[in-house]
């Protein structure tokens, strides 16, 4: 697979990303790792997730898979959108709220309940959040660390959170901090702190977001988002995403490997062509 450069920093990763937020939604701990080696043996090198994914079970399971690969592995978790300590404790609790959601989306044809997580962008969770990920990650440092899909509202003392943010990156905890979100939130938010957003993740599912980026003179590092369409044939999806992602990360999720073959290859055959 082909290797690609992120601009501005010396992160060098696969052109297909590997996003973990539907791992929780496998229920045995061996399909999940049976999906990330499939992944990685396809060429995958860059693996997102987060704590509010499986509200810990995302990131635990990363770890235990990336122990053994962490030299060969770029790692970008996230802070903002929090996990419930309730459900990362009783996973039960969290499996019985996805089967009410299955059941609505029979009944309703509606895509999910409601549900709109705790946030917290403070300097102290910024710290804590990312020493949580550490440990359940295994290892001593991420690659990237980003704000999880924060608005200008929504930060809080912003200044505090870029010294903190400073810090974890001279402490060698988080090689660079990003922003991930929407295109006009990330612009919003890197225009007022700069410093907060050595890389940008932008969901890139609306028609124009990543030309909003350019327009705004920003680089779009890593993209997500690209294959929400359900009605569009996969390779068409996926050539839109080579086209306007001409040379960043393009992150895809599934929970079936493969799903996952078929998207490698595909990229592979376009970019070849």
């Amino acid at each position: 697979m082909r290797k690609v450069s992120l601009k501005g920093t010396s992160l060098s990763t696969s052109r297909l990303g590997f996003g973990t937020s539907g791992l929780h939604q496998l229920l045995r701990s061996r399909k999940r790792q049976d999906l990330l080696a499939t992944a990685f043996d396809l060429g995958v090198r860059h693996f997102d997730t987060s704590p509010y994914y499986g509200h810990g079970i995302a990131e635990c399971e990363l770890g235990r898979f990336a122990r053994n690969h962490r030299g060969e592995l770029l790692i970008a978790t996230k802070f903002g959108l929090k996990l419930d300590p309730l459900l990362a404790r009783f996973p039960w609790l969290m499996y019985s709220q996805l089967s009410v959601n299955a059941a609505q989306r029979r009944i309703t044809k509606q895509n999910r309940l409601a549900i709109t997580p705790a946030r917290d962008y403070s300097a102290r969770e910024a710290r804590l959040s990312l020493e949580r990920s550490l440990r359940a990650l295994q290892t001593d440092h991420v690659d990237i660390y980003f704000l999880h899909d924060p608005t200008l509202e929504l930060l809080g003392p912003t200044d505090e959170l870029c010294r903190m943010l400073d810090r974890l990156r001279k402490e060698g905890k988080a090689r660079y901090v990003g922003v991930a979100g929407s295109a006009r939130d990330c612009i919003e938010v890197v225009a007022r702190f700069p410093a907060m957003a050595q890389i940008l993740q932008v969901n890139a599912a609306g028609a124009r977001d990543l030309n909003l980026v350019r327009e705004a003179g920003l680089h779009c590092h890593l993209s997500f988002g690209h294959f929400r369409d359900k009605t569009a044939p996969m390779k068409t999806l996926l050539a839109d995403a080579v086209i306007n992602n001409v040379d960043g990360v393009i992150l895809y999720s599934s929970r079936r490997a493969p799903r996952v073959a078929e998207i490698a290859a595909q990229l592979a055959e376009l970019e070849r062509s």
